[in-house]
């Protein structure tokens, strides 16, 4: 399937932390030693969401592209590679964000996963997990990458596309020939309007015109909804114009 444009995707793992106790007192229930702190896994990371995203956002959410040195069509296809948190269903991830011009294939997938699980391991990663969090009752290490990790779990992130619609063409219509009367040129300009599939246009301009309370200004307000005497030229010509500009 072909895509048009830029796709987000992201990859996610789950979280993984220490939690050291300033008292070295664990619950009753912790039979490990008190120098490898307390463990926590994603879903207990969640409450610390916040200052997790702190210490990432001052450590630097890095675009992992930067160091990857794969294959070509890889770097093809991926824009950007950013490394952040995400919250999904109460559980904290590590999330690498990816831009895509086109979908990896399965190939290309599965050599990139392996790069960001090495990169949480040995190279980004490595350097976060000892950065000390301090947190209520102690100090939290956050671990990207863990023994017992799953494979990256991909997510495609959907972004609404609002469709632009094309700007109507405005109907002509000559101010020259109705006299000066205000009420025939706005009907005339309503009916033009009405014509064109304008109906809404049509009802703000009476509107307008009605309580505008000046002849002039009331031409004015004509021609922003059609095209007379008075309205300005389209954009694209006001740019022609300026290029034509005599030099001095």
């Amino acid at each position: 399937m072909e895509e048009k444009g830029t796709m987000h995707v992201h990859l996610l793992t789950e979280l993984t932390g220490n939690l050291y106790s300033e008292e070295s007192e664990w619950e009753e229930d912790w039979s490990e030693s008190d120098e490898y702190g307390m463990p926590l896994d994603g879903t207990e990371l969640a409450d610390y969401e916040e200052v997790i995203r702190e210490e990432l956002e001052r450590y630097g959410e890095d675009d992992l592209m930067q160091y990857f040195d794969g294959s070509e069509s890889i770097q093809g296809k991926i824009q950007s590679a950013v490394v952040t948190i995400e919250n999904k269903d109460g559980i904290l991830y590590g999330c690498t964000k990816l831009e895509l011009n086109e979908f990896l294939s399965q190939e290309e997938l599965q050599e990139f996963t392996e790069y960001i699980t090495g990169q949480y391991s040995d190279g980004w990663g490595e350097g976060f997990e000892q950065r000390d969090i301090k947190v209520d009752g102690g100090t939290l290490n956050v671990h990207f990458w863990h023994p017992d990790m799953e494979q990256p779990k991909m997510y495609e992130k959907k972004t609404e596309q609002i469709p632009t619609k094309p700007e109507k063409q405005r109907p002509k219509l000559q101010f020259l020939g109705h006299d000066g009367n205000i009420f025939s040129i706005m009907g005339d300009a309503s009916t033009l309007l009405k014509k064109n599939k304008q109906t809404a246009e049509a009802k703000e301009m009476c509107k307008r015109v009605l309580e505008s309370g000046d002849y002039y200004k009331a031409l004015l307000i004509i021609s922003e909804y059609v095209e007379t005497e008075l309205s300005p030229p389209p954009k694209e010509n006001r740019k022609a114009k300026k290029k034509q500009q005599p030099e001095r």
